[in-house]
């Protein structure tokens, strides 16, 4: 039975985003909403500024970012390991409090004064993700229907990057007036508020899950060897966010060094940023929900391909907009469309193990990239990265779109099979009368 919740009032214009949807979906999405619109507070006042104040604050090095990056991806290689933490737990109970620590944690950045507890930080917030982010899909799956999933998914986007659009051209001039001690400090509190929020979602109960096969990397390998076609969709992720985790070392460096870009332009480029989210959200949900996910999902590599190629060709802070279109658009897509992908591959019960199995991979490429991509700065400049890093995402582009290619060609055979044992079994019972 659904747990009956209070709902939250949302104003008439969120409210008109929720038409269309079965009650179920729209219960959910109130509170999804609600919680989603307090989390933008955080990533808003936090997110566009780690780069830029680790670098010029606290004297950051080319060394501190790819070590920054790698360590973050070190989190998501242990996500089979760590899924054990709260496989025994409900996914809203871990997605609450996963969150809620992981926020808490900038309460402590009024006392840092050099660049390593900053990357503590970062780092802990991505360890307390990679512990909830499995049971995040296990709980996308409950609470939202395979045909509605997609837009709803998007209408919590869109209603956030809404907010975001106004709230990320103050964000900059508010940074530079109190400092960022103080905001990350109180977008922390704001970050804790909207995991607290979600303590209000109505999740219905659930199959039982296979949470053991993925307790032992063994298990997990034994998944990945079974399943021949999620196996080359994870080689085709592997190579496409190779190239995302190179840039990592490179991108803040970038901004700092090479274009001078200040905070109110940080904030201006964050601004295009949410207001393409919420195109891209629309987008990618009405695809995914219309068409197939892995179809939806090669669009969001080809688009997201053209990011390295507008930050080689970045000359000014205001030629980053290319860049920042490119980039919202492939994150929105990725963050969406890839959990509906990972949902359709896993089927109704695995949604937590296949998701665990991806983060892993994610942080194999995410330990090795972000290194490589420091020594192609030290031996061949900026541009090598941004070059090598476009080569890799269309190689993963590529990738995904032979898989479809596959899938295709394999949908008439199959159909064809299920005719003769159709024909087979009334053959069977007519001779059996």
């Amino acid at each position: 039975m659904v747990r009956s919740r209070p709902s939250w009032r949302l104003a008439p214009a969120p409210r008109r985003l929720l038409d269309g949807f079965s009650p179920d979906v729209r219960r959910a999405l109130t509170i999804d909403v609600a919680a989603a619109v307090l989390g933008v507070l955080f990533t808003a006042l936090t997110g566009p500024f780690h780069g830029l104040y680790l670098r010029r604050e606290l004297g950051a090095t080319p060394l501190v970012f790819s070590l920054l990056a790698s360590a973050n991806a070190g989190c998501l290689l242990l996500s089979v390991v760590l899924s054990r933490a709260v496989s025994g737990c409900h996914p809203l109970t871990a997605v609450v409090w996963c969150a809620v620590l992981a926020r808490g944690l900038y309460l402590l950045v009024p006392l840092i004064a050099s660049p390593w507890p900053f990357v503590g930080i970062l780092v802990g917030g991505t360890l307390l993700g990679a512990v909830g982010g499995p049971a995040q899909a296990a709980l996308v799956q409950q609470v939202y229907r395979r045909e509605e999933r997609g837009r709803a998914l998007a209408v919590v986007r869109v209603a956030a990057a809404g907010f975001g659009i106004a709230l990320a051209l103050a964000a900059g001039h508010l940074v530079a007036a109190l400092g960022y001690r103080v905001v990350f400090a109180g977008a922390g509190l704001f970050g804790v508020a909207a995991a607290l929020v979600l303590r209000r979602l109505p999740v219905p109960p659930a199959p039982p899950a296979e949470a053991s096969r993925v307790s032992r990397a063994g298990a997990a390998w034994t998944i990945v060897r079974e399943d021949v076609a999620y196996r080359r969709l994870l080689l085709a992720s592997f190579v496409f966010g190779g190239g995302i985790w190179l840039m990592m070392p490179a991108t803040p460096l970038l901004l700092a060094d090479v274009l001078q870009v200040t905070t109110a332009q940080v904030s201006t480029l964050a601004a295009v940023a949410a207001a393409t989210g919420i195109a891209g959200n629309l987008l990618w949900g009405r695809l995914a929900d219309r068409h197939s996910s892995l179809t939806t999902l090669r669009a969001v590599y080809l688009v997201g391909a053209l990011t390295p190629l507008a930050y080689y060709a970045a000359a000014s802070p205001w030629m980053l907009v290319a860049a920042t279109l490119t980039e919202s658009l492939m994150a929105t897509g990725l963050d969406l469309v890839w959990m509906l992908v990972v949902i359709d591959f896993a089927g109704p019960r695995r949604a937590a193990s296949y998701a665990a199995i991806a983060a892993t991979l994610a942080g194999v490429r995410g330990v090795l990239a972000p290194l490589v991509g420091g020594i192609l700065i030290q031996t061949a400049g900026l541009s090598a990265v941004y070059l090598a890093a476009a080569a890799l995402m269309g190689l993963g582009a590529l990738l995904v779109s032979q898989q479809i290619r596959q899938i295709r060609q394999q949908a008439p055979f199959a159909a064809a099979q299920c005719v003769r044992i159709g024909l087979t079994r009334l053959r069977h019972a007519h001779l059996a009368r």
